[in-house]
């Protein structure tokens, strides 16, 4: 757990650039914010209930129809926010950090 963090942006797979980057970003404007990358989902880490359960809220952005939020979701009866697309291409840094402030304001 980070600090005085209130969300956790959760990624897994080839989002772990993008998310540090945008994280990042939003730190630099003061943003409080924790990050948190999964190496495998299957088992899911033995803490990783523990973890989530530290935060308010935590953000899931994926580059898929948002399975890890439904696993998430069904294992650990965590309300995680999806933020998902489609396209074939990464998130950009600046488009993740808009949506971090975004949930970070909104706590």
């Amino acid at each position: 757990p980070d600090g005085d963090a209130r969300v956790l942006v959760l990624g897994w797979g080839s989002t772990f650039g993008s998310i540090g980057a945008a994280v990042r970003r939003v730190r630099v404007s003061g943003g409080k914010v924790a990050q948190a990358h999964l190496r495998h989902l299957s088992p899911f880490p033995a803490n990783l209930g523990d973890v989530l359960a530290v935060y308010d809220k935590v953000l899931v952005p994926e580059i898929n129809l948002g399975q890890l939020a439904l696993l998430l979701r069904a294992r650990y009866l965590t309300d995680v926010i999806s933020y998902n697309r489609v396209r074939g291409l990464p998130f950009r840094a600046a488009e993740l950090a808009a949506v971090i402030q975004d949930v970070t304001i909104n706590d």
